[in-house]
């Protein structure tokens, strides 16, 4: 907002400005019939007028903002995140790495309740582990859960650290969230080469493409236990629907490209607006 208000005082006063807004959540996190989305909505409407072109990460994102708040006139592009040559290394998990991996915010938005759930209910058939990496307002709700379905010595809450570092924590990385808009840590996860569970949630089928990762309903135990098992019992599949991911991320889901297409837009801008 503060950008958009500062390039048009400048436009006043003569100079060469353009202005650009890349939606991230945000205002299109909050539910549009409630007081504070309609006054946000709102607001977002009003300041589109002093936009000189719009960013989205993913078409999922092009699409709620266009349906809540309207692109209108307004150049709009699509431009993903990217990921850096160093970020494509061989996943090599620890010696004591848990079968399963969650690394995010611990609310409610993110399903952890859900493969809390799906790990009870494999555990009555096989052992198995998990590692849930991160911090937030549920954390302590979800190890009481933990507890409560006799977890409690099969899952660890280390608190939160970089992707990374995380990843080693890990064999196959689950992504049950209610949902989404683009998130890095799947992209992080292809370009390590970690298996994926995921739900069929905002931009993931973007990143995900015709790889043949068959990607999940949000808040189905059932669905997320049978992927589970699936990569427990069938670990030669998973790891071919692993490559193609891997190499899906590393053709179209680069810095590079993220960076060359966001100059282009600018350059194009400036020509049609200076």
């Amino acid at each position: 907002a503060y950008a958009r208000l500062a390039g048009r005082t400048l436009l006043k006063g003569g100079h060469r400005a353009v202005t650009f807004y890349t939606p991230h959540g945000g205002t299109l996190n909050y539910r549009p019939g409630s007081v504070e989305g309609r006054i946000y909505l709102k607001l977002e409407k009003l300041l589109g007028r002093l936009t000189s072109g719009l960013i989205f990460e993913s078409e999922f994102a092009r699409r709620v903002y266009d349906d809540r708040i309207g692109i209108g006139q307004v150049p709009a592009r699509v431009i993903p995140n990217g990921l850096a040559p160093t970020d494509f290394k061989t996943h090599v998990p620890n010696a004591d790495a848990a079968d399963f991996l969650f690394i995010g915010e611990l609310r409610a938005i993110k399903g952890v309740d859900v493969l809390l759930e799906a790990l009870a209910r494999i555990a009555q058939k096989r052992p198995v582990s998990a590692v849930i990496v991160g911090s937030g307002p549920d954390g302590e709700a979800l190890k009481a859960q933990a507890r409560q379905l006799g977890l409690i010595d099969s899952v660890a809450f280390p608190g939160a650290m970089p992707a990374a570092r995380a990843l080693a924590l890990g064999r196959c990385l689950v992504v049950p969230s209610r949902a989404e808009s683009f998130p890095y840590v799947v992209l992080e996860a292809a370009a390590a080469g970690i298996p994926l569970i995921s739900t069929n949630v905002g931009g993931i089928p973007e990143i995900t493409g015709d790889t043949g990762i068959a990607l999940l309903p949000c808040d189905d135990v059932a669905a997320l236990v049978s992927a589970m098992t699936a990569v427990l019992q069938e670990p030669a599949t998973s790891k071919v629907l692993t490559q193609r991911l891997k190499d899906r991320v590393a053709e179209r889901f680069t810095i590079a490209a993220m960076a060359a297409a966001v100059e282009d837009f600018y350059r194009q801008a400036l020509r049609n607006h200076c």
